[in-house]
């Protein structure tokens, strides 16, 4: 088998468009450049933010200075007064950043003057700057090179260039060569260290303004009146250079709308003495690397549910930002960021269009189901229509044609019941929905009950709860307590009836050490827990009259023993007690004790049956729908029966339906309950669906060569297709239902034993099967996820609902 043929044709869609983003990023590299340059920001913003070289000191002269001293270029003599009164405090070295350029002929005068004081104090660094700047695989290389005055009158004195490249961020050229000389960076002859690259990738990791920094007149004062905060600057490095905006190259960075010149070259220094440059040397490897795990990574989302791959996403893009921020910050390497976050954001929005179609395919199915299931019905009420006229005028009729009328009207009313289960019911319930500690209702009655609650629960008299099981005497018994002024009290549930009667006084009263075997410590008991509180005692009905007589004593007086223990002790208890049993019928047969019954009987609740309050069954089925999925629906089918049934479990019952009903609903790809979803005791009449349609007619033509192309006209146009899917998805239904028999299954596609009409089933059925197992024997690997993937072609046109059994038979043949 060819590579297309396992691998989906999805994926090659969502390779092909990386493909496309990736050379799309190389090609127009200004884009990708200026997301590599916002995402370097953003995750330099992120953390704490890094302190300079405490051993670098910036003067800058800004607006301000050169208003008091200028105009500019402000006169040679400052910077020889500047750099004499630095010597004084030994600095290590100075850097002027500002290029003295010989063109100022009005600053020739004080040349001289300035130039002896730099071979004086024989520690200064002047800017240079290089003309039309070349890169030559790493080498870098200009046709001039220009030099301040003093280097022009003392070829001695230390000069560096003072320009860099903004490319993909600040790179510094290290070295610049022109045909008969080499000239260093300004930074690199100030830092005094050789690195063995040719350039550096600046990192301008703060504030250029966290540098100690000084404007020339906040030197020249400090200087004056305040000398001694300035003997820390011994052995410091001092870049002097301008600041004022208008006047200083400037650049951006991440904290910073303008960093100046002088602040760039600090940067610099700090970067080539601590090592903290950034390695660009990664990108292209990152970049290769992103591509191919994207690659990956869409291969193994192949058929997830959408949620999963968002989350998958969304996971993946925090990992990415976190690990490229650690390599940032940490080890001060670039990543190709552009060529992983933009090919994700495609592979996404490439995902959700495939999962929008899908459903719009399952949806147009669907559709199509409901417009041939409505063509039908119209056709079949038309024929009655017919045939009642004819009846009319026939006045008697004959039998043939009474029960043929009688046929329609059922085929009618179980098609409109099929159209109904595909509605989803709207219950408009907020407004007259009552939740009253767990206990939902609508309905008169338990309003009534409810209210006598409200009413009986402060005082602390004994209650008594009856009502049929699950009618919700426990939710009662809590309601009873959380309004009572023992709300902040135990409240202890105890189910008599689950408990023999030694058990049970035990588990009442507690025990001593070694009242009976296994009592190896004394054990509190549920009176005593609930002491100041109150105790629940469910299934009152069902305990012995000697357990009754030592129940009587705590209610009268208070007092009880533990088993093995002859000290009396007394607790302060309120008694909530149910049954489902009817106590006075058991009082008259000696059953229950009689005085018992009328201290617990003080008050009496008795909660109705769910049958005798039905206008709560919608509140609560779509109390319970919601519990298990905000999405979930009930089709008005579905309702209408929940209504209809009798409920002898009650509330209880109809809970356990609906989380019956949710799951199946799930499983089958759908956000409604439909009369599928419930037990078969609940649904009285069976509903006739598309299904029911396309097998009558398949059935009608005796599963016929042409029979899928007649029945896909018969049913109002409807796509072969359809017709097909359905006809595949029963058969793998059945297959799975019977346990893989195919002659008890093709029995029952057919339902005929002509054999015949059994031998085109059968050709049908093991061709279905035949391509299953050929598709999964072609496969390596037994990952159920990884084989449905593979074969998402054979998902593709068949309707959810036999997703399934798919899977089923996918996972027959794996094994």
């Amino acid at each position: 088998m060819n590579l297309t043929g396992k691998l989906p044709k999805s994926f090659f869609i969502k390779t092909i468009l990386l493909l496309a983003v990736f050379f799309f990023l190389l090609i127009f590299s200004g884009a990708s450049d200026s997301f590599n340059k916002t995402t370097q920001n953003f995750l330099t913003n992120l953390g704490v933010e890094s302190v300079p070289d405490t051993n670098i000191i910036i003067i800058h002269i800004n607006e301000n200075d050169i208003s008091a001293v200028g105009p500019w270029p402000i006169k040679r003599s400052y910077y020889a007064l500047l750099i004499n009164s630095l010597k004084d405090f030994e600095v290590k070295i100075i850097g002027i950043e500002v290029f003295l350029s010989a063109r100022f002929v009005t600053q020739a005068v004080y040349d001289n003057l300035l130039t002896k004081v730099i071979e004086q104090a024989d520690n200064i660094v002047l800017g240079s700057t290089a003309g039309s700047i070349n890169n030559n695989n790493g080498t870098y290389s200009t046709d001039s090179l220009s030099y301040p005055t003093p280097k022009l009158l003392n070829d001695k004195i230390k000069t560096g260039h003072l320009n860099f490249l903004d490319e993909t961020g600040i790179k510094i050229p290290l070295k610049i060569k022109t045909l008969t000389e080499t000239e260093k960076a300004f930074s690199l002859v100030i830092a005094g260290n050789k690195p063995s690259e040719n350039e550096i990738n600046l990192n301008l990791y703060s504030s250029w303004l966290k540098f100690r920094n000084y404007s020339l007149l906040e030197y020249f004062d400090l200087l004056q009146n305040n000398k001694d905060s300035l003997f820390f600057l011994k052995n410091k490095i001092i870049i002097i250079g301008i600041s004022d905006p208008q006047l200083s190259e400037s650049i951006s960075s991440a904290f910073d709308e303008q960093v100046p010149g002088v602040a760039l070259h600090a940067f610099a220094v700090d970067n080539i003495l601590n090592d903290r440059w950034f390695c660009n040397n990664h990108y292209s490897f990152s970049a290769i690397v992103f591509l191919l795990f994207l690659i990956t990574l869409s291969f193994f989302t192949q058929k997830r549910p959408v949620e999963k791959i968002i989350a998958i996403y969304i996971s993946l893009l925090i990992l990415f930002l976190l690990i490229s921020f650690i390599y940032l910050k940490v080890f001060y390497i670039k990543l190709a960021y552009a060529n992983f976050i933009i090919p994700l954001l495609f592979l996404f929005i490439t995902e959700l269009i495939f999962y929008t179609r899908e459903r719009q395919e399952i949806l147009l199915g669907t559709i199509a189901e409901t417009q041939a299931l409505k063509s039908v019905l119209k056709n079949k009420e038309s024929h009655l229509e017919k045939l009642q006229k004819e009846l009319d005028v026939t006045e008697t009729g004959s039998e043939k044609l009474v029960e043929k009328i009688k046929s329609l009207k059922d085929d009618i009313s179980r098609m409109k019941k099929s159209e109904e289960d595909q509605t989803a019911v709207e219950i408009d319930s907020e407004s007259k929905k009552e939740n009253f500690f767990g206990i939902v209702y609508r309905s008169k009655a338990m309003a009534n009950i409810v209210d006598l609650i409200k009413i009986t629960a402060p005082e602390d008299a004994n209650i008594l709860i009856l009502g049929e099981s699950g009618t919700g005497k426990e939710l009662a018994a809590k309601a009873i307590h959380s309004l009572s002024k023992r709300k902040d009290k135990n409240f202890i549930a105890v189910n008599c009836g689950a408990l023999s009667d030694n058990l049970l006084e035990s588990e009442l009263f507690g025990h001593v050490k070694g009242a009976f075997t296994g009592a190896v410590a004394d054990k509190v008991g549920r009176f005593e827990a609930a002491d100041n509180g109150a105790i629940f005692l469910d299934e009152i009905a069902e305990t012995s009259e000697n357990f009754q007589v030592k129940l009587l004593r705590i209610l009268q007086s208070g007092e009880f023993e533990k088993v093995g223990s002859s000290k009396t002790q007394r607790v302060n208890v309120r008694i909530v007690a149910a049954t489902n049993k009817k106590l006075e019928e058991a009082v008259n047969e000696k059953k229950f004790r009689e005085d018992l019954y009328y201290r617990l009987n003080v008050i009496k609740i008795e909660l109705p049956p769910l049958r005798n309050r039905k206008e709560d069954v919608e509140v609560l089925a779509e109390h319970f729908v919601k519990n298990e999925s905000p999405d979930l629906k009930i089709s008005i089918s579905v309702l209408k029966t929940l209504r209809e049934y009798n409920w002898k479990g009650n509330v209880r019952e109809l809970e356990a339906v609906i989380r019956r009903a949710s799951i199946f609903a799930k499983s089958s790809g759908r956000k409604l309950l439909q009369l599928s979803d419930l037990p078969k005791e609940l649904v009285k009449d069976t509903s006739i669906d598309f299904e029911d349609l396309v097998f009558e007619s398949l059935r009608n033509k005796k599963f016929s060569y042409s029979s899928v192309t007649e029945t896909a006209k018969e049913l109002g146009k409807v796509n072969r297709t359809l017709v097909a899917e359905n006809f595949r998805g029963v058969a793998l239904k059945t297959l799975v239902e019977n346990n893989y028999d195919v002659n008890l299954s093709i029995r029952e596609i057919s339902d005929t034993d002509e054999p015949e009409v059994n031998e085109r089933v059968k050709n049908k059925v093991e061709t279905f099967l035949q391509n299953i197992e050929n598709d999964v024997k072609n496969l390596s690997g037994n990952d159920l996820e990884t084989v449905k993937s593979n074969l998402s072609s054979k998902y593709k046109n068949l309707p959810q609902r036999f997703h399934i059994y798919l899977d089923e038979v996918i996972k027959h043949f794996l094994r």
